[in-house]
């Protein structure tokens, strides 16, 4: 446990070190908060709570600092970080634990390869506070259609062929599965970091898209995704269709900033910090770098209550 602590607080104070020489400011925004992620592939942990009066809220812990972080560069926060605790219900895998810690970051006038530079640097930053001779080794960069071309066959953007090639009827299960089983494997073995970038535009989520490829990047170090990033979106139409996925996402607060104006252009980054630290150690799940993870709570209460 006390290796675990100090690898952490090297993290950390890594971390923080490396924004600050970058003139970025570290920011606090709501864990509690009323909105969903729109995101179809997330969901919040729901979190219920009453004011004095007694009057009961239904509201979520937050799966990332991103829509907060957004209102701060509205109202002209132009380098901005945060790394926080986040929540994700249903995710408990070696990889994944429904609370977890995330680094994240958003920069005005930068786009989604000035994100990939500071997610090597950051990375690097990290592995020497841990180690004085870690050296990250060269990235890859791989656009989406090339690593799905290579590696599984089939050109991600030809949604027939994705489907046949991954025997699924539904075009965002067939490029998932094949991700999953056929590409991260394959970036398992590089021996450094793996930028995949230019994804299609069904897989934009929040990044600009030009000439039907989203401007967005995904970092894998040893066949593990460890950072998400993009060029952002800025209007207010952009985010209306994004929240409009799911009743409880609509973003009253920023969706009413953006109609007096947009967002100035601006890149944004996540990264998982647990994820990073494990990969960084030698660690095999983000269970073992985690002290009193929600996986080994679970088992806490298993062992002793009778119906837990």
């Amino acid at each position: 446990m006390k290796d675990i602590l100090v690898e952490r607080a090297k993290a950390v104070k890594a971390v923080r070190r490396w924004f600050e020489e970058r003139n970025f400011l570290e920011v606090e925004t709501p864990v509690l908060v009323p909105y969903e992620n729109p995101d179809d592939n997330v969901e919040n942990v729901k979190a219920a709570f009453k004011d004095f009066s007694g009057k009961s809220y239904n509201w979520f812990l937050h799966t990332s600092p991103e829509f907060f972080m957004k209102r701060l560069v509205w109202h002209g926060a132009e380098r901005i970080f945060q790394v926080c605790k986040v929540f994700r219900d249903g995710e408990i895998t070696p990889l994944h634990s429904v609370e977890f810690t995330m680094v994240e970051w958003y920069r005005v006038n930068g786009t989604y390869a000035d994100g990939v530079e500071e997610t090597l640097g950051l990375i690097e930053a990290v592995g020497k506070a841990l180690r004085e001779d870690f050296k990250l080794g060269a990235a890859t960069f791989l656009t989406v259609e090339e690593a799905f071309s290579e590696f599984a066959g089939v050109n991600p953007f030809n949604r027939e062929a994705l489907k046949e090639a991954a025997g699924e009827k539904d075009y965002r299960t067939a490029f998932f599965k094949l991700l999953v089983d056929k590409v991260e494997p394959a970036l398992s073995k590089f021996p450094g970091p793996v930028v995949l970038h230019l994804y299609p535009e069904a897989f934009s989520a929040v990044a600009k898209v030009v000439n039907g490829k989203a401007q967005r990047f995904e970092l894998y170090l040893k066949g593990v995704e460890l950072a998400n990033g993009y060029t952002e979106l800025t209007s207010y139409e952009d985010y209306e269709k994004v929240f409009s996925k799911k009743e409880r996402s609509y973003d009253f607060g920023l969706l009413n900033l953006l109609k007096e104006r947009p967002l100035p252009p601006c890149e944004g980054v996540a990264l998982g910090l647990d994820r990073l630290l494990a990969l960084l150690t030698g660690r095999k799940s983000v269970k073992e770098v985690i002290p009193f993870s929600t996986q080994e709570l679970i088992e806490e209460v298993r062992e002793n209550l009778p119906n837990p």
